[in-house]
This record gives C-alpha cells, sequence and structure tokens, in this order.
C-alpha cells in the first residue's frame, strides 16, 4: 500500500473513532435521571449566645435574631421561639454548672412559647428581648436553703415550623431583688432629658431604661450608672420623639438581677428651648443710614435673626418681615438729629425665639 492511501486510511479509521465516542457520549446524556432532590429544609441556625437577668420575679431572655439555616442559607424569619426549663437542686455555693446536654433533654420542659406577633415585638435591632415568670415560690427567703437552680436553653422555630437544635445552657437560682427606686423624675433640656432618682441602700449600682411610647416594652438598658449616681442626662434623645423612661436597681451582676420596674415616665421631647440671644451688638451712624453688626449665634438650628427698634417715642417694633441671615442690619428709615434705639433676637428653626439681647443707642448728625 503506497504512503498516500495508508495516510487516508488511518484519516478515515480517526473520524470514525470520533463519531463512535460522540454517539457514546450522547446516549450517556440522553439516559434515564435520577429523582429530584429534596428541598433543602430552613432549619434555623442553633443559638449559641442565650443569656438571661432575673428583673424582679420575671426572667428575660436575650439571643441574637438567627439570620440563616443551619446549611447556611439566608432564613425568613420566625414563627415561634420555644423556652425549655429544667429544675435541679443548686449547689451550695456558686453558680450552677450547665447540665449534661442528655441530661437536660430528658428532663425539660416546654416552659413557653413566643409566638407569631408577640416574636416581632420582641425584636430589638438584631437582637430578641422576652419574659418569662418566675413560677410562685421560686423565690425562697433567705434564711431558708438556696432556691432550686433553673437551667434554660431556647429553640427557634423557622416559618415553614422547621425547630433548630436546643441553644446553650444558661443557669439562675432566683433571688430576692432589691427594691426599685421610687419617684425617678425627668426634665427635659436643650441638651437631652434628665433622669433623676433617690437612692437604693445597698444597691450596687442603676440600669436605665428608655423606650419609643409605641414600643410595648423595654429592651436593653441604655446605660448603667454606680451606686453613688442619682442623675444621668440622655444626650441622644431627639426633638419630636415620646420615649418612657424607667431606672432598675441590681444587686448581682451574674447574673444580672435586678428590681422589677415599678414606675415609668413619658416625655414628650419637643422642642421650647430658643437659642441664645444675640451678644455684641454695635450701632454704627453712616451716611443715610444706621448699620448694626453682632456676633454671629453658633445655636445649630439658627433660623436668623429680628432687629426690634424704636423711635423718640413709643415701643419697640420690628423693623423688618423675614429673619435675616446675617449678622448684620441697615437701617436707611431713619432721620437726622434724631436718636434710635435697637436691639436683637434669634430665632431657631421652629419659630422658638430668643429674649433680646442688650439695647444699643444711635443718631445720624
Amino acid at each position: 500500500m503506497s504512503s498516500d492511501l495508508r495516510r487516508l486510511a488511518q484519516g478515515r479509521l480517526g473520524a470514525l473513532g470520533l463519531l463512535l465516542w460522540g454517539l457514546l457520549v450522547l446516549s450517556l446524556g440522553c439516559g434515564k435521571q435520577g429523582p429530584p432532590l429534596p428541598p433543602l429544609r430552613a432549619v434555623p441556625a442553633t443559638t449559641k449566645d442565650l443569656q438571661i437577668r432575673q428583673q424582679g420575679t420575671r426572667v428575660l431572655f436575650e439571643l441574637t435574631y438567627p439570620k440563616t439555616t443551619v446549611s447556611g442559607l439566608a432564613l425568613d424569619g420566625l414563627r415561634a421561639v420555644e423556652i425549655w426549663e429544667a429544675v435541679q437542686p443548686a449547689p451550695r455555693e456558686g453558680k450552677p454548672q450547665p447540665l449534661d446536654p442528655r441530661t437536660f433533654s430528658s428532663v425539660a420542659v416546654l416552659r413557653s412559647k413566643v409566638e407569631d406577633a408577640d416574636v416581632g415585638a420582641s425584636t430589638f435591632g438584631d437582637r430578641l428581648i422576652f419574659i418569662l415568670p418566675l413560677p410562685e415560690g421560686a423565690i425562697v427567703a433567705s434564711a431558708a436553703p438556696r432556691s432550686p437552680a433553673r437551667f434554660y436553653a431556647v429553640r427557634t422555630v423557622s416559618k415553614e415550623g422547621e425547630r433548630s437544635e436546643l441553644s446553650n445552657q444558661v443557669s439562675l437560682v432566683p433571688k430576692s431583688p432589691p427594691p426599685a427606686p421610687e419617684q425617678i423624675s425627668t426634665t427635659a433640656r436643650l441638651d437631652g432629658v434628665m433622669i433623676e432618682w433617690p437612692a437604693v441602700p445597698g444597691a450596687l449600682g442603676y440600669a436605665m431604661y428608655r423606650r419609643d411610647a409605641q414600643e410595648k416594652s423595654h429592651g436593653q438598658p441604655v446605660h448603667a450608672a454606680g451606686p453613688d449616681e442619682r442623675s444621668w442626662l440622655d444626650a441622644t434623645a431627639r426633638f419630636g420623639q415620646s420615649y418612657i423612661y424607667a431606672v432598675t436597681s441590681f444587686n448581682d451582676r451574674d447574673p444580672f438581677i435586678e428590681s422589677a420596674i415599678t414606675s415609668e415616665r413619658e416625655v414628650r421631647y419637643q422642642d421650647r428651648f430658643p437659642p441664645p440671644p444675640p451678644v455684641d451688638l454695635v450701632a454704627l451712624a453712616e451716611t443715610g443710614r444706621i448699620r448694626l453688626v453682632w456676633k454671629a449665634s453658633e445655636a445649630d438650628d439658627l433660623a436668623g435673626y429680628i432687629v426690634y427698634r424704636r423711635g423718640p417715642e413709643g415701643e419697640f417694633r420690628r423693623a423688618h418681615e423675614q429673619p435675616l441671615t446675617a449678622a448684620e442690619y441697615a437701617d436707611t428709615d431713619v432721620k437726622p438729629g434724631t436718636a434710635y434705639s435697637y436691639r436683637v433676637t434669634a430665632v431657631d428653626q421652629t419659630g422658638n425665639e430668643s429674649a433680646p439681647g442688650s439695647e444699643v443707642r444711635a443718631a445720624l448728625p
């Protein structure tokens, strides 16, 4: 066979091989498919940061709102949060150690379930905070043996009804809480809302709470004060908002045991505070006019200034209609040989007007 014929035969065999390989791949691709995979379950990721504190005769629970499933996918909210409780004898002293997970699962009972709209009402930012009343008799007198230890864990339930694993355990030996401060007072000021309270003997400190008036319950404390403090200025309050304040005392930190909230004070924080009066007012007699200049106000919400003028007789009257934005004014409605008196006020964007500054007099020659 010649070399040309041999090369032609080899080419044809190669093309035939490629064709057979393509048909094999195509037949495999057209084969019967397996059953469809089940959808991924929306099981919430396990809570690992559950915390509790005793407030009066109730237990406050706090945890991060779960955002993902156990597989790392985004979680489309919660339907419920289950609170599981196990009651065991307390150690003679010190903090109870967590129970063995199998022991906890075997003895714990479903104590409460926060569901549906109550989940939303218990959400504060990325935190869930909800309350469980202690049962009657859970706190024994200080002279008696210690109260039983109460161990808690939570499960979160997705909107599809899938339940997470039990969270980390937290424990509490309930104690008699300290008394709450009485007759707290609130004072609206330009720089914030001042909260004041009387002393509680033996308190280690005080916790400040603030919630918007439309919210049903308090979230985390907004400030912790020392045992010798009797007031706190809420400098974060904003004009136009309504707030409800409360103060508790506490005498334990681990876990946190504080008094009940026995009184609240609502504050409608409105801007009724005028800017400071203008200072350093000077009147300059110039050709055909009296020019007034003063030191500019540093008020954050300043809208402008109002000049008042008084002639030889009569009362002070406003010299112009709209507030002035500049710290000066030229009065051209003046007569030579006549003395005029002036004073200036500042007005803010809400319409609050200051008292007048110092009075000055001037006359054209």
